[in-house]
């Protein structure tokens, strides 16, 4: 089944979905295969104009070199295994990471943070001769990248990382990080997409009442026959 078929079939489920949680999991696949799209789309342009420019003659200008400024060594880290977290009050739009390093304060130009949307890599180079990391690539929810933030205090750096926002609110995390990695999820849907909605289908139905079994099973049962979903009506108590 096409990636746009996939799409199709999601967005049909959707308006046919009558529980707030049904619809949530709908929401957020359809959100990774419309992302996935995108990314195969932006591929393919990038490697048309790749061949442009391959047949393009190419200049007989030499270019000199530019010369980076040497950068302090950062081949070696010594993982940062201690740390806390925090989500705050009910609602909060972000989730606070406390690191403590001795001195890291005298060194705040030599902090970096990378920020991207399910993960955050922190790097302090040259504390008392020694580089330090904090990686983790797997966060149980998505956050927003360009409005995450951190900030060095005297012996404590301190993350911000921006929640994505839902329909009414921002999700409560049970966690810092999930138990599977993330690519490993993504890997898993790029194979077999349908399997992927298959397999939330069914974890739905386990957990569900009886009424969420009836249309969970319904739905699912008609989806293997190629049938449409049936209206919202048909699956009242």
């Amino acid at each position: 089944m096409s990636l746009e078929l996939e799409i199709q079939e999601t967005e049909t489920l959707l308006t046919t979905a009558t529980f707030d949680g049904v619809k949530t999991v709908l929401r957020g696949h359809l959100e990774k295969l419309r992302k996935l799209d995108n990314q195969q789309k932006a591929a393919a342009a990038a490697a048309a104009a790749a061949l442009v420019s391959e047949a393009t003659p190419k200049s007989t200008e030499v270019v000199a070199p530019v010369r980076s400024a040497p950068i302090l060594s950062s081949s070696t880290y010594i993982p940062i295994e201690s740390f806390a977290w925090d989500q705050g009050s009910y609602n909060s739009p972000s989730i606070s990471v406390f690191i403590d390093l001795d001195g890291v304060g005298n060194v705040k130009d030599r902090v970096t943070v990378d920020f991207d949307k399910h993960s955050f890599d922190l790097k302090v180079l040259d504390l008392d001769g020694k580089n330090y990391r904090l990686i983790k690539d797997n966060l149980e929810k998505d956050i927003v990248p360009s409005q995450s933030s951190f900030v060095v205090k005297k012996n404590k750096v301190v993350l911000k990382l921006q929640k994505v926002k839902g329909e009414y609110s921002y999700d409560q995390w049970t966690a810092l990080t999930g138990k599977k990695k993330r690519g490993e999820e993504e890997a898993t849907t790029k194979k077999d997409p349908m399997g992927g909605i298959m397999d939330m289908m069914k974890n739905m139905y386990e957990d569900g009442d009886e009424n969420m079994k009836k249309i969970i099973g319904e739905a699912m049962l008609k989806s293997q026959r190629g049938e449409k979903p049936s209206a919202p009506e048909d699956f009242k108590m």
